[in-house]
């Protein structure tokens, strides 16, 4: 799939992720990207391994120091009994299934959506269901039906969208499965998909819609957005 990916984390958010930095809701959606790329798959496994020597070389240094105490802990560990790892089913759940579609996903977002969707028809043939990872961003799987669009609007923020499955567009240009969509509040625009589309969002400013009725929405979505970041997992 790599080949058909075109746009991407960048190297400090991959940096960010390797290092266990980042917000949950962000860190869950690069590790959904990371299992369908496999350039940025090697790239965060060229980070982990750097951080790991690095690691290991600082404990070098006072291994010496340390032997007596590991060989202490690692007495105290044998001599405790040894219980059975559980067995987790990782295939039990890796689909959603929203109006006539039925997507495969991401091991991680199957996780999350494994717990229980609540989809809402917001109107416009967009659909919403939001899930809570943090207490930093909002995050929610959004569903455009074919022929769809979100009203124009600009970001107060960071929005990133990963693309699940079909596409949409926008005044910037398409985003097709897996894409990486990373969009500041320097950008405003127009989201349409003629085929449909499902796709996994993160943010951490509420958006503002900026022309027609659409911006009687705006008090709701800040308001969504203070309920959505003040709930903690």
């Amino acid at each position: 799939m790599t080949e058909q990916i075109t746009l991407h984390p960048t190297q400090e958010m991959l940096a960010g992720f390797a290092s266990g930095s980042l917000p949950a809701g962000l860190t869950v959606a690069i590790s959904a990207h990371v299992e369908r790329c496999s350039a940025c798959r090697h790239c965060t496994s060229e980070m982990e391994a750097e951080s790991t020597v690095a690691w290991l070389q600082d404990s070098d240094k006072d291994e010496a120091a340390n032997d007596q105490d590991f060989s202490h802990m690692i007495d105290a560990i044998i001599s405790e009994p040894q219980q059975q790892a559980a067995v987790v089913d990782s295939e039990a759940f890796t689909e959603i299934h929203v109006h006539e579609r039925s997507v495969t996903l991401p091991r991680v977002l199957a996780k999350v959506a494994s717990e229980g969707l609540v989809w809402k028809n917001i109107g416009g043939g967009i659909n919403q269901a939001q899930v809570v990872l943090d207490d930093e961003t909002q995050c929610e799987f959004i569903y455009m039906k074919p022929g769809s669009q979100v009203p124009v609007h600009r970001h107060q923020g960071n929005e990133i969208t990963l693309v699940l499955d079909g596409s949409f567009s926008d005044e910037m240009g398409e985003y097709k499965a897996s894409d990486f969509v990373q969009l500041t509040s320097s950008h405003q625009h127009q989201p349409t998909s003629e085929e449909g589309c499902l796709c996994f969002a993160v943010i951490d400013s509420p958006l503002t819609f900026t022309k027609g009725g659409a911006r009687l929405m705006n008090p709701f979505l800040r308001y969504k957005f203070r309920k959505a970041t003040s709930q903690r997992v």
